[in-house]
C-alpha cells in the first residue's frame, strides 16, 4: 500500500496553485461538483486524482503524489499528455472514451503500466479504477474522471517469486522420486519386500536378471519353492528372530534358477510394520571361492590371481599374511611384497585392534567353522572403507588347523545408500507423524475456541452484574481458566502451523534484550542466564508474540531440568545451511538460536517424541507437554527448522534455524491506548450458526448498549439487510452453513452496500488467515476488545484486523 505525504500538503498547493492560468479557471468559479471532488479526494487517506475537461487537467491528494515520485509537484494543474507522457497512447483514448460517455467507466486489478520514475522505466502494476463526474454544462455532461489507484507492484512480483520457487520444490521432489527409482531398477543386489507368510510382495529387476524368473512368477512362489531344501531350517530360524524383534538377520542360502541351477545369496533382513525388507548379494562365486581353497592352496592361487572385486587373502593360523591376490591390491592398495609376511590386524583400526578384533575373529572362525562381519578396515593411505568381512578355517586331512582363507568385499556404496535410505524412511515417517498431529490440533481449534467463547461470554456478562465477593471470585476463577485454555489452544495452533502471524524483519540482539527481564522471572535464583548474540546476527522475519513465546517456554524446559540449578545460555550464530543439516534439508543463510541448559538431559530413544503435544518427560501438574510443540510449530512456520541434542546428565541444547531476511529492521510503532466506548442503541446484525455462541455475543453487545438482530447463514443475512431494516453494523462468523461464509458475504457487502460496516469473529486459526483484509475477531474474545473493534468500524476510526 502506498504510504501518503505530510497530511494537508496537496490541499495547501491546491490553494495557493494559480488556477486562472489553466483552463479550469479561478478556483472560485469551478463547477460545483469539480469543487465537492476535490474536497472529497483531499479529505483522502487513499491515493486519488480528478482529471478535468477535455484536456484532462490534474488534481491529486497527498497519497497520490507518492505515486508520481519525482513528477510531483511538477505536474499538478498539467494535462494528462504531460503527467503520463509514457503511457498517454493507452490512457488518453481510455480517458477520452469515459469523458465522450462512450463507456460508463474503467476497472482492472494488477493491471501493467511501464511508468517513469526518477528517470528511470519502471514495470509497475495498479488495481486501479476511472469513475465519470458528472458536469450538465460539460459537451457530453460528463466534466471529468475520478480516479482511485492502488499499486500492487510488490504483490504481484512476490506472488511471481513464489510461483518459481513453488516450481523449483516440485522438480527436487520429481529428481529425488526418480532418484529413488533408478537405484531401485539399475541395483545389481537383489531388493525385495515379503510377508512373513513366505510371499514376495515387491522385487527389484535384479532379481530377474540373476534367477530368470519373471516378477510375476516370483511373486506367484512361495519361498520354499525358490529355496534350496537344505537351507530351509535355518531360513525359518531367522525369519522367527525377526519375529522375535531381532532387528537385524543375516544368513545364506541358495535359491533356484529358472533353469534348475542354483544361486547362493547372502542376505540381509529387517522387519517394518509387519513386512520384512531383504537385500540380497550374489555370492555364489565367493562360496565357490571358498571351498576350492579348503581344496588346495594351488588352486586357490590360480582363482586369486584373475579376481579383483574381492580381496582373496590366505593366513597361516597366526594371522600372517602367505598369499595376496589382485583384488586385495585394489582395495587395501598394498603390493603383494609389501603385505606378505605382516599381520592382518594391518587392516583394522587402532581401536579394534585396541579390542583385540583380530584375535577375535580368528577364534570364532576356528571354533565355529566361520567367522563373518562388516565393518571399518583401513587402506594402505589411511582411508577407510566399509567392508564385508568372511574367514574360513582351513584344515587338513586330519583336522589339524592349517590356517585361514579370508575374502573381504568393499561395500562402503552399499552400506551409504542403506544408511541414507533408512535416514529417509525415519524423516519420512516422523515428519508424516507430526503433520497428522498438526492436521488434528487444528481442526479442534473451532470448536474448542467456540467452548471457550461461550464460557468467557457468560462469564464477563455475570461478572458485570455479580455483587457477591465469594460470586465474583468464582467467576474470576472461571475467566482465568477459560484465559488459559485460549493460550493452549494457541500453542497447538502453533505447532499445527494454523496460528496466523504477523511476521517483521528484527534485530535478535536488540528484541532478545529487550526481552530479557522476562526470560529472567522464568529462572530461579540458582539458576544463570547467559545471552551471547553477537551485534552482526543477521536479522530475521519473525512474529514477535509467537517468537517470546517460544523462548519462554524453551527458557521453562530449560529450568525444569536443572532443580539443583546451572545455567541456561542463549546463543546466536550466522550458518550457511547445505541442505544436510535438518531433517527438512533446508539451504542457504540461516541464523541458529541456540538454548542450552546444564540439566539432566534427555534420552536418545525419546528425542523423536520431544515435539509432539502433550508428550512430557514431567512429573504430574509440572506442564503441559506443549513448550517444544510451540517451538516446533513457530520455527516452521517461520520458515526455518528445530533440532535437539542431548545427552544424559550433561544437558540439553534446542537449536532454532531461522531464515535471514534481507528486508530492513521494522521499528515497532508506539502503542495508542483506545478507551472502548458503549454504543447508543445502533443495530448490529450478528451472523453465527451455532446458536449457544449466539447467545452469548448478542449478551455482550447488548451489554454495550447496542440492539441487536441474529439470524444463522449469510442467505438470512442478506435478506434482512435488502428488507431495508435499518443496520449500522454486520458482526459474523467466518464459518457458516450454506454456499457463502463470512467472508464471501463480507465482500457482496462490500459490492452492494459500500457503507455498511463489516466485522468478522471465528475461532478457526484457518478461517483467520484467509480474511482478505478484514477487521477480525478472534474467539474468544474480551468485552473491552469486541467493545473497541466494534466503535472503530461503526465509525470509521479504524479499518484494520482486530485480532
Amino acid at each position: 500500500m502506498q504510504v501518503g505525504r505530510a497530511p494537508g500538503e496537496m490541499r495547501r498547493r491546491v490553494r495557493d496553485f494559480d488556477w486562472a492560468a489553466t483552463p479550469l479557471g479561478p478556483r472560485g468559479q469551478w463547477p460545483a461538483n469539480l469543487a465537492l471532488t476535490v474536497d472529497l479526494i483531499l479529505e483522502s487517506g487513499f491515493p486519488m486524482s480528478v482529471r478535468w475537461g477535455p484536456q484532462l487537467i490534474g488534481i491529486y491528494n497527498d497519497a497520490y503524489a507518492t505515486i508520481l515520485g519525482e513528477k510531483h509537484p511538477r505536474v499538478l494543474g498539467q494535462p494528462l499528455k504531460d503527467t503520463w507522457p509514457e503511457i498517454y497512447d493507452r490512457l488518453g483514448p481510455l480517458s477520452l472514451a469515459i469523458m465522450r460517455g462512450e463507456r460508463e467507466a474503467f476497472f482492472a486489478v494488477d493491471h501493467p503500466w511501464t511508468v517513469q520514475r526518477y528517470g528511470v522505466p519502471e514495470d509497475a502494476r495498479f488495481t486501479v479504477s476511472y469513475s465519470p463526474i458528472p458536469d450538465p454544462g460539460a459537451e457530453h455532461g460528463i466534466g471529468g474522471i475520478l480516479v482511485t489507484v492502488y499499486e500492487t507492484t510488490s504483490r504481484v512480483r512476490d506472488a511471481r517469486q513464489l510461483r518459481v520457487l513453488t516450481d523449483e520444490l516440485e522438480a527436487q521432489v520429481r529428481r529425488r522420486t526418480r532418484e529413488r527409482d533408478r537405484i531401485w531398477m539399475v541395483s545389481e543386489d537383489l531388493l525385495g519386500v515379503s510377508n512373513f507368510e513366505g510371499y514376495f510382495t515387491s522385487v527389484n529387476p535384479a532379481w530377474t536378471r540373476l534367477l530368470g524368473w519373471s516378477e510375476d512368477e516370483i511373486k506367484a512362489m512361495h519361498v520354499s519353492e525358490l529355496r534350496h531344501p537344505e537351507d530351509a531350517p535355518a531360513a525359518i530360524a531367522g525369519r522367527a528372530r525377526l519375529a522375535q524383534g531381532v532387528p537385524t538377520v543375516r544368513m545364506e542360502n541358495r535359491f533356484r534358477h529358472k533353469d534348475g541351477t542354483w544361486r547362493w545369496i547372502a542376505w540381509t533382513m529387517t522387519t517394518d510394520a509387519g513386512d520384512i525388507y531383504l537385500s540380497g548379494r550374489h555370492i555364489t562365486d565367493e562360496r565357490w571361492a571358498i571351498e576350492q581353497l579348503r581344496d588346495s592352496e594351488r588352486r586357490f592361487h590360480l582363482l586369486a590371481a584373475g579376481v579383483t572385486d574381492y580381496a582373496l587373502i590366505m593366513l597361516d593360523p597366526r594371522g600372517i599374511v602367505t598369499s595376496w591376490n589382485a583384488g586385495a591390491e585394489r582395495i587395501k592398495g598394498y603390493s603383494a611384497e609389501e603385505i606378505i609376511g605382516r599381520h592382518f590386524s594391518q587392516f583394522y583400526t587402532e581401536e579394534d585392534r585396541d579390542k583385540h578384533l583380530p584375535e577375535h575373529a580368528l577364534a570364532v572362525a576356528a571354533e565355529t567353522g566361520k567367522f563373518e562381519t562388516e565393518a571399518w578396515r583401513v587402506r594402505k593411505d589411511g582411508s577407510h572403507f566399509w567392508a564385508h568381512v568372511l574367514i574360513d578355517p582351513i584344515r587338513d586331512d586330519d583336522g589339524h588347523l592349517v590356517g585361514f582363507a579370508k575374502i573381504t568385499r568393499d561395500i562402503s556404496e552399499r552400506r551409504e545408500a542403506q544408511i541414507a535410505l533408512e535416514r529417509t524412511q525415519q524423516q519420512l515417517a516422523q515428519a508424516q507423524k507430526l503433520e497428522a498431529l498438526g492436521q488434528l490440533t487444528g481442526g479442534v481449534a473451532h470448536d474448542f475456541n467456540n467452548l471457550l467463547m461461550i464460557v468467557s461470554g457468560h462469564t464477563q456478562s455475570l461478572l458485570r452484574r455479580a455483587s457477591d465477593p465469594r460470586t465474583v471470585r468464582a467467576l474470576q476463577a472461571i475467566q482465568t481458566a477459560a484465559a488459559r485454555g485460549e493460550t493452549l489452544t494457541r500453542q497447538l495452533l502453533t505447532f499445527s502451523r494454523r496460528q496466523p502471524v504477523n511476521p517483521r524483519t528484527v534485530d535478535l540482539a536488540q528484541t532478545i534484550a529487550a526481552f530479557r527481564d522476562v526470560l529472567m522471572s522464568s529462572a530461579p535464583g540458582n539458576i544463570k542466564l547467559r545471552i551471547d548474540i553477537p551485534p552482526h546476527t543477521w536479522p530475521v522475519a519473525v512474529d514477535i508474540s509467537e517468537f517470546e513465546l517460544a523462548l519462554v517456554n524453551l527458557a521453562v524446559n530449560a529450568r525444569d531440568a536443572m532443580a539443583a540449578g546451572g545455567t541456561i545460555t542463549l546463543s546466536a550464530a550466522n550458518i550457511e545451511l547445505r541442505g544436510d543439516e535438518t531433517a527438512e534439508g533446508l539451504a542457504g543463510p540461516f541464523v541458529a538460536l541456540t538454548i542450552a541448559d546444564t540439566g539432566s538431559g534427555i534420552a536418545e530413544d525419546l528425542f523423536g517424541k520431544v515435539f509432539e503435544p502433550f508428550f512430557t518427560t514431567k512429573g504430574p501438574d509440572k506442564g503441559t507437554g506443549l513448550g517444544l510443540s510451540q517451538a516446533y510449530g513457530f520455527a516452521r512456520q517461520s520458515g526455518g527448522a528445530i533440532t535437539l541434542a542431548s545427552e544424559v546428565g550433561k544437558g540439553t541444547q534446542v537449536t532454532m534455524y531461522l531464515p535471514r531476511s534481507t528486508q530492513s529492521v521494522a521499528v515497532p510503532a508506539p502503542s495508542v491506548a483506545v478507551e472502548a466506548a458503549p454504543g447508543h442503541g445502533e443495530t448490529i446484525l450478528v451472523v453465527e450458526d451455532n446458536p449457544d455462541v449466539t447467545t452469548v455475543a448478542t449478551a455482550m453487545l447488548e451489554q454495550l448498549d447496542y440492539r441487536t438482530v441474529a439470524v444463522h447463514s449469510a442467505a438470512e443475512a442478506l435478506k434482512v439487510i435488502g428488507s431495508g431494516q435499518p443496520i449500522d453494523l454486520v458482526f459474523t462468523d467466518v464459518m457458516l452453513p450454506g454456499d457463502l461464509d463470512g467472508i464471501a458475504l463480507a465482500q457482496k457487502i462490500r459490492n452492494h452496500y459500500p457503507q455498511l460496516p463489516v466485522v468478522l469473529t471465528s475461532a478457526y486459526a484457518k478461517a483467520l488467515a484467509a480474511r482478505h483484509g478484514l477487521p477480525t475477531l478472534r474467539k474468544p474474545y474480551q468485552l473491552s476488545t469486541l467493545a473497541q473493534t466494534i466503535r472503530e468500524n461503526l465509525h470509521g476510526e479504524r479499518h484494520v484486523p482486530a485480532d
